[in-house]
């Protein structure tokens, strides 16, 4: 703490002494008392020191004297005149008023211990206060986060205990609290001091129209997460409410450490959790349940799975980084629908499980839910392409891995379908879904796609893949044409593939009834090398 050079001079010590020029500065703040009978090496004061001095040597040309009154390091200088210097040179009382340096006379009976005592007395009987002060300040705002009073109380406690507007940001400088709406010169002054705290890590101060804006950085384990901003006049502010902000902020950010860590191991339970559903790996239904209300979900109510995919991505850590930022836009996403939802990140994919409220029209509310997913992602600027696989809605728990192996197969399948989608729900796969089930019940589905098309799986080894060939033809219903563009080949190119496969296949693609069994062969093949 210090005391200002206005309040030194209403001591008893100081009783005798005259403040005669700089009257300016009287509210400069003394930090210290130091006491120099010659004036030699003035780089060695510090900045607030309060200089006493005889004058010993001083006359006035003296150039040293007149750097130190111009200097502004000091928060006062006193003279002690009679002892070498009858008076003041004019010259340093017109330097003093020039640069607001408070000059002092001390008449030669004021004794120097008595000035020294004086003044580093109320200096350190304040930082006492102070330290008792800001003791008590850090056990009151430390005891809310014991209690879990959460950040809200923290900031009322910290408004309530320095009269001032608080102001709380989040990480991403969104005001989660707020007294009342700033004016636009100040939201714009807060903005660029929030900015500058979140790049410096340091507390910012401002003023605008008599008012004192502070924005302090919440620091913790070297990582930003948010700041406080406190307004309040000018004049109303201390020491003191500076320190409380200080301690407000190492509380804010234990507050924000524990609810991370307690945040983190929810997430970790809930994705285990989400794991043992999609296995079906829980002991019984009624465990299940029990489990799901202690992480906050109720599984009675209808839900479903979706299988959200990266489609594009780069490197190993573009593609982690890619995963990390859907799998927080999954979670906004689902809570500004307020659903339920419990998210698992898979490598390039993301697995949800998600409440169901269309009770007429399930499969339709699981679709529109894809959609608007789909298409908020989309809006981001630097979102990579999504496919979204879709699972049947269930009202029980023991169905919710059916629907996750159907999320899984409408998004890893989708392939198979002649024309291209975004978002496949599995009843989509349609006629491949017999296959699958034969696939589950180990039932080999090599023998029936050898049947039809095993001549041009072999031929497809040897050159032109020629399953590719026939599965753009018939996605692009016959069309030469089309099918030639889209394999960048001429149309003639084409119809002698065609040609040539119905030679060496003897297949005979002008029936209907042989295009059904190939396509159905393909799927097969697909489906058993998935």
């Amino acid at each position: 703490m210090t005391i200002s050079v206005h309040e030194a001079l209403t001591l008893p010590a100081m009783g005798t002494a005259t403040l005669i020029a700089g009257t300016e500065g009287v509210h400069n703040q003394i930090k210290w008392v130091t006491i120099v009978e010659v004036i030699e090496d003035i780089e060695r004061l510090q900045e607030g020191e309060f200089l006493v001095t005889t004058g010993y040597g001083v006359d006035e040309n003296n150039e040293q004297f007149q750097q130190l009154l111009a200097s502004k390091k000091l928060s006062g200088i006193a003279i002690y005149t009679g002892f070498y210097l009858k008076e003041i040179p004019s010259r340093f009382i017109q330097l003093a008023n020039d640069h607001d340096m408070p000059l002092i006379d001390i008449p030669t009976d004021v004794n120097f211990s008595t000035i020294t005592k004086g003044i580093l007395e109320q200096i350190v009987n304040r930082q006492m206060e102070m330290i008792t002060s800001s003791l008590a300040i850090h056990k009151q705002l430390t005891s809310l986060v014991l209690e879990k009073k959460g950040d809200q109380r923290i900031a009322e406690t910290l408004s309530e205990l320095i009269h001032a507007s608080i102001w709380i940001y989040n990480s991403e400088d969104q005001v989660t609290r707020q007294p009342a709406s700033p004016s636009e010169e100040l939201s714009n002054l807060a903005d660029a001091m929030v900015q500058k705290s979140r790049l410096t890590f340091l507390p910012q101060q401002q003023e605008t129209n008599n008012l004192k804006v502070i924005v302090h950085p919440i620091i913790a384990s070297g990582s930003y997460y948010g700041c406080i901003m406190a307004v309040k006049p000018l004049d109303q502010w201390a020491e003191i409410d500076v320190n409380a902000i200080e301690h407000a902020a190492t509380v804010f950010a234990i507050e924000y450490l524990q609810k991370e860590a307690v945040d983190q191991t929810e997430v970790r339970m809930r994705e285990e959790f989400l794991e043992e559903i999609i296995n079906h790996s829980f002991k019984s239904s009624k465990i299940a349940l029990e489990r799901g209300v202690k992480l906050g979900y109720d599984l009675s109510l209808q839900q479903a799975i979706l299988h959200v995919k990266l489609k594009e991505y780069g490197s190993a850590e573009d593609l982690e980084a890619k995963a990390i930022r859907l799998q927080a836009h999954v979670l906004d996403f689902f809570q500004r629908a307020k659903r339920q939802v419990i998210v698992r990140n898979r490598l390039d994919s993301i697995v949800i499980l998600f409440e169901v409220e269309g009770e007429t029209d399930p499969k339709q509310d699981c679709l529109t839910v894809a959609y608007e997913l789909w298409g908020s992602w989309k809006e981001k600027g630097d979102a990579s392409a999504i496919q979204i696989g879709v699972g049947n809605a269930y009202d029980h728990v023991d169905h919710l891995s059916q629907s996750a192996m159907e999320a899984q197969y409408a998004v890893d399948l989708s392939h198979l379908l002649l024309a291209s989608k975004d978002i496949v729900h599995f009843d989509d796969l349609g006629t491949f879904h017999f296959l699958l089930q034969m696939k589950e019940i180990g039932v080999d589905l090599s023998q029936f796609y050898q049947s039809h098309i095993g001549k041009l799986l072999e031929n497809s080894r040897q050159g032109i893949d020629l399953l590719y060939t026939l599965e753009a033809y018939f996605k692009h219903n016959l069309n030469l044409q089309e099918t030639s563009q889209r394999l960048f080949i001429h149309r003639h190119t084409l119809k002698y593939r065609l040609r040539k496969m119905e030679e060496e296949s003897g297949l005979d693609l002008s029936s209907a009834d042989e295009r059904l069994k190939i396509q159905l062969a393909i799927a097969a093949y697909k489906i058993d090398q998935y």
